[in-house]
């Protein structure tokens, strides 16, 4: 980030010649100055959202107890949850996590920083490939966009693996840009080499479609069919396999030479037929052991990313359509000018990144919302473009007052959402942060359209966001039975904590006990010691005719994840969808006494 910071003080001595004051005032340049606030602002922001304490999702837990398993067995072979192997996603992740966890501890931090740098990173190369294809102004302007994608924003904290995508395919496709037009450089291929072999690593084999898919698309369009057969990409291809071998030595050790492991309710199970194929493209064609019944949302629409990236590519949707119009009245234009033909290559390197994938995803009923993420980066680049080098040409242009209303738009849901959700010091914080941000849109209200078109939407956007983290804060404190539970315990004995047929990973993340899960009456009978048990109550009223010592010494509320938000504006359905979770202490004859 420090890099862009260096790039606009570089960009900034044109402020003092004749043509660039004549530009700037004639409304065909953004302030560098001006760039350079809302960047280090947005930086600090994101930094904020690693900061709150929270895990955004299920997954989140789900992903951070299996690298948890690591760090307490020491064992970086194999991937387990719930004491069974766990086969679905690559270890580099989990690896990653790991590592985080023996520096930092266990705790929501550590597990997020190592996706954080890498959507980082992401932003860094963003702001190089734009540079590289248009100017360093775009770069700069990419790089904010990237970094106010509301969804990007919330995966940078809610992590998954598409979080580390960003910060290995965005390299990936600069080297690989680079070793297209200069093959000759050894150094840039390696480079390439192992963002795509990191990137393969932590999502598939699949990933080689957005990645190679722009220089594929350039060579389709200039009919350079020997590169096809060229020796050089060859060897860059096989170079990239060589540096999975991490990957596919603990997928053998693991499975491959265990086949007597029992794997999505089968024996034989192959891990590495499941890295190569069933783990993305079985899911894609929905003929692998994880299908889109999996999913308990399924939609499996032709257009269901058509409308969701609009959304997660908020506050820069409409300036993504222009842009792509933009594009299409570009190849309307004589070929015969050099710069045309330079512009219409650089458009051919990012939509061939773009389309291919989105249609892959598209065409598949396995559909997340998430998966658009790994996208964004190159509709910041052709957004930017437009912004820094078409839009210059307009003192008005109709996007300029849609950026501009819509930011109105969204600062006004915010205050709403303040008034309704928040009390107390929140309620003062949030309402102070929503008058800030209407005071910095009116000191802006005599600027440049186009700067206006800029700023108001990065202000609004990250108001949006502060309130999402303040929302989430608050649900997790209040109805996170699994974040209290392990709090109650902190100044509490060491002893088994024992989970009852809840799965709760929340539970099994925060905890700092030792953890079983237990299924059956059977597991608590084998238990010849102190533990404290958690149970839902319905479950506790059976069970304790079994335990005719155990004894309740505190009860939680829970209301579970997928129904924060519908309790949120609603005390009828907080109270209908809050459950409860017993905390039982079941002492053994030798400690009953002492405990």
């Amino acid at each position: 980030m420090l890099k862009f910071l260096l790039d606009l003080i570089r960009y900034q001595p044109l402020i003092g010649s004749k043509s660039f004051r004549t530009r700037l005032l004639s409304n065909e340049l953004l302030s560098p100055r001006l760039l350079q606030f809302l960047l280090i602002l947005t930086v600090l922001v994101n930094i904020f959202g690693v900061l709150f304490p929270v895990l955004g999702s299920n997954d989140s837990y789900f992903y951070a107890v299996v690298a948890k398993h690591i760090v307490e067995n020491n064992d970086w072979i194999n991937l387990s949850y719930a004491n069974h192997d766990w086969l679905d996603k690559p270890h580099f992740p989990f690896w990653l996590t790991a590592i985080s966890y023996k520096i930092f501890g266990v705790n929501a931090f550590a597990y997020i920083i190592p996706g954080f740098l890498f959507y980082l990173i992401g932003a860094r190369y963003t702001y190089l490939i734009a540079k590289r294809l248009y100017t360093p102004e775009v770069g700069i302007v990419a790089s904010i966009l990237y970094l106010t994608a509301i969804h990007l924003m919330l995966s940078a904290i809610d992590i998954r693996a598409e979080a580390y995508l960003l910060g290995e395919i965005i390299p990936a496709c600069y080297y690989w840009h680079i070793y297209n037009q200069n093959n000759s450089k050894k150094f840039v291929m390696l480079k390439g080499a192992i963002f795509t072999a990191l990137a393969i690593m932590t999502k598939g084999m699949f990933v080689v479609f957005t990645i190679f898919g722009g220089v594929i698309s350039l060579w389709l369009y200039n009919r350079q069919w020997k590169n096809f057969i060229n020796s050089r990409f060859l060897l860059a291809l096989v170079t990239s396999l060589l540096f999975i071998t991490p990957e596919l030595v603990a997928l053998i050790l693991q499975f491959d030479l265990h086949p007597e492991k029992v794997i999505f309710g089968k024996t034989n199970v192959s891990g590495l037929k499941f890295f190569f194929w069933d783990s993305q493209f079985g899911r894609f064609f929905d003929n692998g052991p994880i299908t889109s019944g999996h999913i308990s949302n399924r939609i499996g629409h032709y257009f269901y990313f058509l409308h969701t990236f609009l959304w997660a590519f908020l506050p820069w949707s409409i300036v993504f359509i222009v842009a792509l119009y933009n594009i299409y009245k570009d190849f309307s234009l004589s070929p015969d000018l050099p710069k045309v033909n330079e512009q219409k290559n650089n458009h051919i390197f990012l939509l061939g990144s773009f389309i291919p994938t989105f249609i892959l995803f598209s065409c598949t009923t396995f559909q997340l919302d998430h998966y658009t993420n790994i996208l964004i980066p190159f509709a910041t680049i052709i957004c930017a473009n437009w912004i820094c080098n078409k839009a210059t040409r307009f003192v008005k242009h109709p996007v300029f007052y849609s950026q501009v209303i819509l930011s109105y738009i969204l600062w006004l849901l915010v205050s709403i959402m303040a008034i309704l959700v928040f009390n107390g010091t929140l309620f003062v914080l949030m309402i102070s942060i929503c008058v800030l941000t209407i005071a910095l849109f009116g000191i802006f209200n005599n600027n440049r359209q186009l700067n206006k078109s800029m700023v108001y939407p990065v202000l609004a956007i990250l108001l949006v966001f502060l309130c999402l983290m303040f929302i989430g804060g608050r649900l997790y404190s209040r109805d996170d039975a699994g974040y209290k539970i392990s709090e109650y315990l902190a100044n509490q004995p060491k002893i088994l904590l024992v989970d009852y047929h809840l799965d709760y990973s929340s539970l099994e993340f925060h905890n700092k006990n030792p953890y079983l899960r237990a299924e059956s009456l059977s597991d608590l009978g084998e238990l010849h010691e102190s533990y404290y048990l958690v149970i839902h109550k319905e479950a506790w009223n059976d069970v304790q005719k079994s335990i005719n010592t155990g004894k309740i010494i505190e009860t939680f509320p829970w209301i579970r994840q997928e129904k924060y938000i519908p309790t949120l504006f609603s005390l009828d359905k907080r109270n209908k969808d809050t459950e409860e979770l017993e905390l039982v202490l079941v002492p053994d004859a030798s400690t009953e006494k002492t405990l």
